[in-house]
């Protein structure tokens, strides 16, 4: 859930004030170019969901959420220093970690539900998935109002999303790659 949770705050980020965070470092008004950091986000996590969908899920998700705190971390810091390029470059690794991490959430949890539980299941991922991009997006609006302003809202946007992919790095590295759920049994069919 955690890593579900981050990767849509981060899309929420760049849809909510990727824009304006292009325009804070180009000094541009040009609607494509603000428009470019959403690009870049997307475009990089089909490339990586294409790169990564035979590999394992557990991999998958171990290289989102990496690539997702490197990627976040590049784009605060690119922030903080006004650089354009390291901002576009920071993007493009947050979105493969966009990209995968959703992948290999989804590719984890899915198998280990039941067939007619699995319905449910990925309704409740969306669920969390949509909340991480609605809910952050409007505080991240408070707070450039109300708050820091853009600059400060952006980072403490970026932190959060660190804190919530280092949550599900915990939780990924303690489950191990031998500790694993069994997939669910089907009582209807009484199978495996």
């Amino acid at each position: 859930m955690p890593v579900l949770f981050a990767v849509w705050a981060l899309a929420g980020l760049y849809g909510a004030l990727g824009p304006a965070l292009v325009h804070a470092l180009t000094g541009s008004g040009a609607v494509v170019l603000g428009s470019l950091s959403l690009f870049v986000l997307a475009a990089s996590a089909v490339v990586a969901t294409i790169l990564l969908r035979r590999a394992a899920a557990r991999m998958v998700m171990l290289f989102g959420i990496l690539a997702l705190i490197t990627g976040v971390t590049v784009t605060v810091m690119a922030v903080s220093l006004g650089s354009t390029a390291v901002f576009f470059a920071g993007s493009a690794i947050a979105g493969a970690g966009f990209g995968s991490g959703f992948q290999g959430g989804i590719r984890l949890v899915v198998p280990l539900a039941a067939a007619h539980e699995r319905a449910g299941l990925v309704s409740l991922l969306y669920v969390v998935s949509y909340l991480g991009l609605g809910v952050p997006a409007v505080l991240a609006g408070f707070g450039v109002v109300h708050g820091g302003g853009l600059v400060d809202t952006a980072r403490y946007y970026g932190a959060a999303v660190i804190a919530l992919a280092a949550l599900a790095l915990f939780g990924l590295l303690k489950t191990g790659p031998g500790r694993t759920a069994e997939p669910a049994a089907c009582p209807a069919q009484g199978i495996r």
